[in-house]
């Protein structure tokens, strides 16, 4: 796969909003990566605990600039999210179950030799905070 592994790292990024709405949302995001494997919880909109595995990719853009893919399954939506517009393949039963898949991109900047901060966009929600590099 295009990129290199991410260095482990535990990420805490406590906010976001939706893409549409940008209505302020408390997500506390948490995870834990090992080289490049990620293992995650998270409060979603509907105010519902979410847990989610990823595998991640980093791609260098400058220096201190990264750009990290992930795709992965979560588990806490409950079939939900078959009515969120903006979800590719919504109305399949890709999103009817308990078991979805979830892809994003994330901007990853170094401020300090062991910390970045990160802004993480998905299809409809953009969530922000920081990752400390083990």
């Amino acid at each position: 796969m295009k990129g290199k592994e991410l260095e482990s790292s535990i990420t805490f990024l406590p906010f976001g909003s939706h893409t549409k709405s940008l209505d302020f949302l408390e997500v506390w995001y948490t995870a834990y990566n090992y080289k490049s494997f990620e293992i995650a919880a998270f409060n979603n909109s509907y105010n519902d605990l979410t847990v989610a595995l990823f595998y991640k990719r980093e791609i260098e853009v400058i220096e201190k600039l990264s750009f990290i893919y992930s795709f992965g399954v979560m588990y806490g939506y409950g079939g939900k999210l078959k009515d969120v517009a903006g979800i590719p393949f919504r109305n399949t039963f890709v999103f009817n179950g308990d078991v979805n898949p979830i892809a994003g991109i994330i901007f990853d900047y170094r401020i300090v030799k062991k910390v970045s901060i990160q802004l993480n966009v998905s299809p409809v929600v953009i969530v922000y905070g920081a990752r400390f590099i083990l």
